[in-house]
């Protein structure tokens, strides 16, 4: 089965498209009905084998025509002014919020406003401010700040733009562990994006480190050719661990030492989310996360 995914112009979130019987090419414009917004354009990415990991979903309308394309600019326009007014009454009720951006959907019947806030905003002037400026209803949406950078864009630490804007369709959860998992330096001051958050690429990468999940720790002391040695290192890209056998150090291939029937404790660990690694708190956090 193939799905249609297409993103949406306010947060740049992916979603899927329903309910379309049409053809649709890259970069086209469509119009579909949003739970929260009514009547929108959405932008085609194309076809996917993949369903949204996000769950966004999108139910095809039409084809956008050139009527819906004029009152996108109009929307625009207005958006732009919104967001001009809205910052000055924030600064006029001195409230503590960072606008990102302005956005009035194809059917104009709302005005959403997404910032960030490091504490929850009073913001029940504002919003009567602007309903009675705009005469439209306002919706004040507070975001984190890696939807911020996906909302605004930014430069990542590779001098690209970052995988948020670019194809991804749903944030992966990174810790410090991580970064020791995948043999990096402790310096999460270099792993850090734009967003202030440890980067979302080093999630591309846990796939290929989880052979490490079902090893003992470094440091460990193992059996290998009936002689002890100590696990000082493992290195799972070129399939080796490093080893301190007696007075020499060794270097052999993952193989050697991994316990037969390995790919189905793997399989266990690609569902788990390494509940192994954790502790006991992060244990229970991650049971109370799927729970809900």
């Amino acid at each position: 089965m193939n799905y249609i995914k297409v993103r949406s112009l306010d947060t740049n979130k992916v979603g899927v498209l329903e309910d379309c019987e049409e053809e649709l090419s890259r970069d086209e414009m469509v119009v579909v009905d949003s739970e929260e917004k009514g009547e929108d354009l959405v932008r085609v990415l194309g076809y996917s084998k993949e369903d949204s990991p996000s769950g966004i979903r999108f139910r095809f309308i039409r084809k956008a025509t050139k009527k819906d394309l004029k009152t996108l600019e109009r929307n625009e326009r207005e958006s732009r002014r919104a967001f001009q007014t809205c910052k000055e009454k924030i600064k006029e009720h001195g409230l503590d919020m960072h606008l990102l951006k302005a956005y009035v959907p194809l059917n104009a019947k709302k005005i959403f406003f997404y910032y960030t806030a490091e504490e929850r905003v009073d913001f029940r002037r504002l919003v009567r401010d602007l309903a009675r400026i705009f005469r439209k209803r306002i919706e004040m949406r507070q975001v984190g700040v890696r939807d911020a950078v996906q909302i605004l864009g930014w430069v990542g630490l590779c001098g690209d733009v970052p995988c948020c804007m670019r194809f991804m369709e749903k944030f992966d959860s990174i810790s410090l562990r991580d970064i020791e998992e995948q043999n990096l330096p402790l310096s999460p001051s270099k792993f850090t994006g734009p967003c202030g958050r440890l980067v979302c690429c080093m999630s591309f990468e846990k796939e290929n480190y989880l052979i490490k999940r079902i090893l003992p720790e470094k440091g460990s002391e193992i059996c290998v050719e009936g002689k002890v040695a100590t696990l000082l290192e493992i290195d799972p890209l070129r399939n080796t661990v490093l080893l301190q056998v007696e007075d020499r150090k060794k270097e052999i291939s993952l193989e050697e030492i991994l316990p037969r029937g390995y790919e189905k404790a793997l399989e266990a660990c690609r569902g788990c989310g390494g509940c192994c690694m954790r502790t006991a708190e992060e244990s229970q956090e991650h049971e109370i996360t799927l729970s809900n």
